[in-house]
Parts: structure tokens; sequence; C-alpha cells
């Protein structure tokens, strides 16, 4: 992938170089090309999309896309910028990266309030717990009423899911009436925060809280990935900027379709995903308990997904004071969800089961080996426990 970043970058200095270098002749034929590529919708085509990525374990799909070639299939031309989660947004505000993937929750109020970004997927679902001590006297969302509650930030995606599990219990967590108390803790010590009892309980994402629920011997009172109320709804979803949307949609396009294409092959492939994320230094962690963590997720993308996410997560958001009161919410949705023209989930399923039938032929043929579950095997996954196919019990249903 190095020696993939270093050409692009030789390309494109190159092409800087040539510019610099040519003639006026030169120049302008370049302009009358871009603008005939415009007038085709081909201008995306040449443009470098700047793809954030932080490092987390449901990151995978993007993992994937990178090292199976998912973009490069797609012909997308793409610059990989680091970036912690935590400062998607701000990344996104400053023009450092134009594509990403990360937890709808925690940008809804960035984009009430400005930020230009555009979702155009849903990915997939779970990946947030809120746990507790094994002997702690919380066993439901209404018993944390009255109690402090551990989290990586008041905006993270975490603590929106604790405040809508509690505005659902009747339980008002503003600052106003201060019936649960909020502390915020980075990531990496609040089940330290529990085990030394600074708090009562603690919502973190995956996989810190599946890592900190083993080895803490601590208790799971919200799981995204298992709950009625959370386990379909699409908490992680990919976007792009208005910029790209508008003036590359052939870009947004392309990233939206090599994601969704890399997440099917994480559903399918979650074994080899983990040792793909922990070999290539994507993740940290042991692979083999990371699969087991991936196993709960759903990672069925779907377009529609992604909006029916933002019509379930955008209203709640406001319930519970992150999204001004003076905001539209059907016309906050229709402009934060980005429609891309000829895409279709029925287009990404057939492109991808196809590509599928006909390795499976050849395994079969060179191996004489049952061919691997298909996505028609899928289309009616609800979770990973609901699954009716030809393969042994995941391990997340046992």
């Amino acid at each position: 992938m190095k020696k993939k970043l270093a050409l692009l970058l030789s390309v494109v200095l190159l092409t800087g170089v040539a510019s610099a270098c040519g003639s006026t002749d030169t120049t302008e034929d370049t302009e009358q090309a871009v603008e005939q590529s415009a007038a085709e919708g081909e201008i995306g085509d040449d443009y470098v999309l700047k793809i954030g990525y932080g490092g987390g374990l449901c990151e995978a799909p993007l993992h994937v896309a990178v090292d199976k070639g998912y973009f490069d299939a797609e012909g997308l031309k793409y610059e990989l910028v680091r970036c912690d989660a935590a400062e998607t947004a701000s990344y996104v505000g400053s023009g450092k990266l134009e594509a990403g993937f990360g937890l709808l929750g925690k940008f809804l109020q960035p984009i009430d309030n400005g930020l230009p970004m555009r979702v155009t997927a849903g990915i997939h679902t779970g990946c947030t717990k809120v746990l507790v001590p094994a002997d702690s006297d919380i066993k439901t969302v209404a018993d944390l009423k009255g109690k402090k509650i551990g989290v990586p930030g008041l905006g993270a995606a975490p603590s929106i899911i604790v405040q809508r599990s509690l505005a659902a219990e009747g339980i008002d967590a503003s600052p106003e009436k201060v019936e649960v108390e909020f502390a915020v803790y980075s990531m990496s010590d609040l089940a330290a925060a529990i085990e030394n009892n600074a708090v009562d309980a603690v919502a973190m994402s995956d996989p810190q809280g599946s890592v900190a629920e083993e080895e803490y011997g601590l208790n799971c009172i919200i799981n995204t990935a298992t709950d009625e109320e959370y386990k379909d709804e699409y908490c992680c979803i990919s976007f792009v900027t208005d910029n790209i949307a508008k003036e590359h949609p052939e870009v947004a396009k392309k990233f939206t379709k090599a994601m969704m294409k890399a997440a099917l092959w994480v559903q399918q492939n979650p074994d080899e995903t983990a040792e793909l994320q922990v070999n290539n230094n994507w993740v940290s962690g042991d692979a083999e308990f990371n699969a087991s963590i991936l196993k709960q997720y759903n990672y069925k993308p779907s377009l529609e997904g992604g909006l029916e996410a933002l019509k379930l997560s955008a209203p709640a958001i406001k319930d519970i004071g992150l999204i001004k009161e003076t905001t539209d919410i059907d016309e906050f949705v229709n402009n934060t969800f980005y429609k891309i023209d000829g895409l279709t989930d029925e287009e990404i399923f057939g492109e991808v089961e196809a590509g599928i039938s006909n390795s499976e032929e050849t395994d079969a043929a060179e191996n004489n080996a049952a061919p691997a579950v298909t996505l028609k095997k899928l289309e009616g996954i609800d979770d990973c426990c609901t699954a009716e196919i030809e393969t042994e019990i995941p391990d997340c249903c046992k």
C-alpha cells in the first residue's frame, strides 16, 4: 500500500510539474479537457480523495477496501489521512479529509452547526456497550437514575446512546434536571474508572467495550448489536463532504460503492478480516477475539439504511437537546443524506454476488470444495444469530 501511495504522490507531483512547465497551448488544452469531462460527468476520475481512518475495529470495511483493492477496482484515486475518531469532525471542517467512516450519532450535532458532511450509506449495526460491575445493583437502564456514568465525551456516540436510552425510560439527563451525572474520561481510562468505583457505569465503543467487559468481568446493560431498539439501526455510516457531493459526484459514488462491497466481504469473512486488520497494523489486539466481536455486527450495507438511520437518530438527538429546537428534522435529514444517482443496494449485492459465484465455481472445480455462503443467503439477515446458513453457528450466537 505504501508503494501505491508513493506512486500516486509521484503522479500528482509530475502532473504539477508538467502543468508548470507546459506551454500556454497545453494549459488551454488541459482546461478544455477538464471542461469536457465535467460536461460528461467524469470530472471525478482524476480527483485524489482524502479518506480519513482512525484504526477502530468496526472500521473494517475501510481497511478491507484498501488492502483487498476495492477502491482500486472502482478506479478511485485516494490518499489516506490518519485521524483519531474524536477529531473527524474538525478534520472535515478544516478540509483535511473529504470522506470516511464513523458513528452517525456523534456527527449530527456538528452537522446541525454547519459541518459540511453528507451521509451516503449505512455500513453496519452494533458496536456500543454500556457496562456495569458484576455485583452492581444496576440491572436495567431505569436503574441508572441518580448514577454517575463514564463516557468518552458528552457528544460522543456512546454518550448519545445512553442519553437516548435514558430518555426512553423517562429519565432526564439534561443539566437542568441532572437525574444522571456524566463524567468524561479518555476511552483508555474508562475501564479503570469503573474498577476504581469512580463511576457506576461506563459507555464504550468496541473493541474497548468488549475487551473491558471480558477483562473486568462487567455486565452489559445496553448492547446496540443485540438490543431490540438498536440492533437494526445502522450505527456507522460512510460519508463525503459537501464539496465532493457537489463537485465530484463520481468520486462519491466510487468511494461509497467500494465501501459497501468491502462491508459485504467483512460480513462473509470475519475471521480473515480480523487477521488482516491485526497483521497489517490497522488495529491492535488478538485477531481471534476481534473476530468474535465482528461477528456480532451486521455488515449488510445499505444506501436506504443510511437514510433510515438518519430518520431514527435525528429526532432522538433533538429530543435530548443536541440539535437546535429551531431545526426542522425533515429538512435536516434531506440535507444531510446524499442520494447517489445511478446506485442501488440491488446493484451492489448483484455485482458482489456475481463475483463470488464465479470465484466459487473456480474453487469448487479446483478443490472439489463446497461453495461459501452467498449473498442470497444473507438477504434475510437482521443479525448474525438469525441467519439460516449452512455453516457452523457463529460465536456470537452461542
